[in-house]
Parts: C-alpha cells; sequence; structure tokens
C-alpha cells in the first residue's frame, strides 16, 4: 500500500510540474498567493548571473524556483476550491439535519442526548440548545427508562432498531436508531406514532 501511495504521489506531483511548466511556457501562471524570493535571495542569483560561469546554473535556478513558486500557487488554489467546496458541503448536510420535518438526536451511549434538530425542541417543547446535556428519559414519561434502555442495548452494527415510548402528555413515540459511523454515539429519529382508529 506505502508503494502504491508513492506511486500515486509521484503521480500527482509529475501531472502539477507539468502544469506549472506549461503556465509558465504561456506566460500565464496562476495569481501568486505565496511569498516572493527575499533580497537576499535575488540578490544571489543577481550575482551568479552577472558572472558569466554561473549564469546558467543562475537562470536554470530561477527558473527552477518560478516553477516551484507557480506549483506552490496552483496546489493553493486546489486547496481553496476544495475548502469552498467542503463548506458548502457541510452547510447543505447541517441545514438537512435542521431543518428535517423529524426528530433527530445524536446521543451518547448512557443515553444523555448530545445535539437535537429543531423539530426534537418543537416536540419536547423546549428550545434545541437546552436538549443538550438532557437525558432522553427525562423527557420521557415515567417509567420510559427500561424501554430506552432495552433499545440502547440492541443496538448493534449499523443495523436500525425500533421501540416506542410516552412521552409524558401520553402521546407515542415511534424511536429508529442505530449506532453513528465510530459507535460513540446513537444517531436517533424519533415520530409521533399513528394511533389506531
Amino acid at each position: 500500500m506505502a508503494d502504491n501511495y508513492k506511486h500515486l504521489h509521484a503521480r500527482s506531483h509529475e501531472q502539477l510540474r507539468r502544469s506549472a511548466r506549461d503556465l509558465i511556457d504561456h506566460g500565464v501562471p496562476p495569481p501568486n498567493h505565496g511569498g516572493s524570493l527575499s533580497v537576499d535571495a535575488l540578490h544571489l542569483l543577481y550575482e551568479r548571473a552577472s558572472t558569466p560561469e554561473s549564469a546558467a546554473d543562475a537562470l536554470k535556478l530561477l527558473h527552477e524556483l518560478q516553477t516551484y513558486q507557480v506549483e506552490l500557487d496552483l496546489l493553493y488554489e486546489q486547496l481553496r476550491a476544495n475548502e469552498l467546496e467542503t463548506v458548502e458541503e457541510l452547510t447543505h448536510y447541517k441545514s438537512l439535519y435542521e431543518l428535517a420535518p423529524a426528530a433527530y438526536l445524536i446521543m451518547a451511549k448512557d443515553g444523555e442526548i448530545i445535539e437535537g434538530n429543531q423539530a426534537a425542541g418543537i416536540l419536547f417543547d423546549q428550545p434545541t440548545t437546552d436538549l443538550s446535556g438532557q437525558t432522553l428519559s427525562s423527557l420521557l414519561a415515567p417509567g420510559q427508562e427500561v424501554a430506552i434502555e432495552m433499545l440502547i442495548n440492541r443496538l448493534e452494527g449499523p443495523s436500525v432498531t425500533a421501540g416506542s415510548v410516552e412521552l409524558p402528555d401520553q402521546r407515542r413515540l415511534a424511536i429508529n436508531a442505530r449506532p453513528s459511523n465510530t459507535g460513540d454515539s446513537i444517531l436517533m429519529v424519533l415520530t409521533e406514532a399513528s394511533t389506531g382508529s
């Protein structure tokens, strides 16, 4: 696997180098986002370029430095584009969670609520921020602790576990829960159970 990574890294660097040289050859390098050469480095290059014996080496070195600068600028642009894409994606999924019509909770394995969405706040008639730190059983009708504990104990792997509980006003809630990908928390959806006529 390490050899495969090295190969991919080398190929990526070669592609970056070709792109940088192509931009330099065509005179359209990307905007300079990095630093520029120091006065000392420019002075050293000037001295070497002034001497016929080292002029070719100085020009070669200058060209190499320009290529590295363009590579850095290309990498900066790619990182910036990746960052913007990640922020957009995060905003999208955050809004899906926050504005979902069903009550979502993220809970610790001990039953304490870590986070809830707006629908959860409405369901429990509390500001969303107040849900954090409370146990789910404290928001339910007395005696529901056992149902929550049994539900949590049945959670295994990525499968969804279902159950039902009762609110203090005697409304029934259907619960679907599963462990998070990391396994350190529980993802839970709560909906009002329909009552038969």
